[in-house]
């Protein structure tokens, strides 16, 4: 069954199937471009997106978070997949689109009611004067035409993420259409890598989550040691039964770290 949601800001209306097991979330954005935005399989409880799975890999280094703040969308599978398998995990999701909170409460039966459609530099202020503390954080933040709002390239925005994490804990941004070979198209990306290094600890690490043309890459911030792909094979390979769910060797094939 597939049900349809308008929203502001997409042309078209994002499409969401139900088929038994699985749900599939799919928009069109501005440049008339269809993509599967969440992928969900409620009988596993996991998700078949290598993005999504990728960024899972990381968090079997890491202790396993408890309170969880999500800014904009892209994740309602991984927030589906945190309550599934964490028990009383607590999630807090900022998004400027209403029908991306529609979506996660209606078809993914998100439990988490701390849901804010609001703009994320004004909903972090709030959250900071409430003394409210995460252990992750999670971005994905793009406009209908796949461009990253532009107060991303203001060290504002991220000294205010900074001020809700946990100092043992990370930030983990998704940086969509990065590509690892044209420096030009980087430029906009690079210069909030820069913000966000000056503002975080040392140590970073990016997640290629695709396996020849690089569309996404998981960059993770505030580390607190260097790691490197031995460090994610093996304590996946270690845990993956801990979290409940299937083990795939895909990810770890094409599972690469870039380093500065």
């Amino acid at each position: 069954m597939t049900k349809y949601y308008n929203s502001q800001f997409y042309s078209k209306p994002i499409e969401v199937e139900n088929i038994e097991w699985e749900i599939i979330v799919t928009i069109t954005n501005n440049l008339n471009r269809k993509i599967i935005y969440s992928w969900y399989d409620v009988i596993e409880k996991n998700s078949q997106s290598m993005y999504i799975n990728k960024c899972l890999l990381w968090w079997f280094i890491k202790k396993i978070p408890k309170k969880v703040l999500i800014i904009w969308f892209w994740w309602w599978a991984f927030a589906r997949f945190l309550e599934d398998h964490i028990r009383d995990v607590e999630i807090t999701w900022i998004d400027i689109d209403k029908s991306m909170i529609e979506i996660a409460k209606n078809e993914l039966k998100i439990k988490t009611n701390d849901l804010y459609i609001s703009d994320a530099l004004e909903k972090l202020d709030s959250l900071i004067n409430e003394n409210k503390n995460y252990d992750l954080v999670l971005i994905d933040a793009y406009w209908a035409d796949w461009e990253i709002p532009k107060y991303f390239e203001e060290k504002i925005f991220f000294e205010k993420v900074k001020k809700v994490l946990l100092n043992d804990w990370v930030l983990s941004i998704n940086f969509s259409n990065y590509d690892l070979l044209n420096k030009e198209k980087n430029i906009f990306y690079n210069k909030i890598h820069s913000n966000l290094i000056s503002i975080f600890w040392e140590y970073y690490s990016h997640l290629i989550c695709e396996n020849e043309k690089i569309w996404n890459i998981a960059w993770i911030y505030n580390l607190n040691k260097d790691y490197n792909e031995s460090d994610f094979n093996s304590n996946y390979i270690k845990n993956y039964k801990a979290w409940n769910i299937v083990y795939n060797a895909k990810i770890l094939e094409n599972t690469r770290i870039i380093k500065k």
